[in-house]
């Protein structure tokens, strides 16, 4: 009848300490345990994950418009080119033309 106290440990509290359930009455076997005690509170760098992701999506918003100005760049050099290709050909036509009439002359 002496024996002693049995308290089941249910959990740890937020400072780590941990939490019983509370004693048996008396006369009454101790509960079984049904479930393991409860892991205590990792603490994780919470502040550090967030400014990754903000620092992410910086690094990916300047990418982003680095990579649109030089579409934008190349896509002028191609219009650039086209009219320069079209002025050519109708230099080209003039010239032959004015060739063949004075050949003719």
């Amino acid at each position: 009848m002496n024996e002693p106290a049995y308290r089941q440990q249910i959990g740890y509290d937020l400072a780590g300490n941990p939490m019983y359930a509370p004693p048996a009455p008396y006369g009454q076997a101790p509960a079984a345990q049904q479930a393991p005690p409860l892991q205590p509170i990792v603490a994780r760098p919470w502040g550090a994950y967030f400014a990754l992701g903000c620092l992410g999506l910086a690094a990916l918003v300047v990418v982003g418009f680095i990579l649109v100005a030089v579409l934008i760049g190349l896509s002028i050099a191609v219009i650039v080119l086209a009219i320069g290709m079209v002025a050519l050909v109708i230099c080209l036509l003039v010239l032959r033309d004015l060739w063949r009439t004075s050949r003719k002359r």
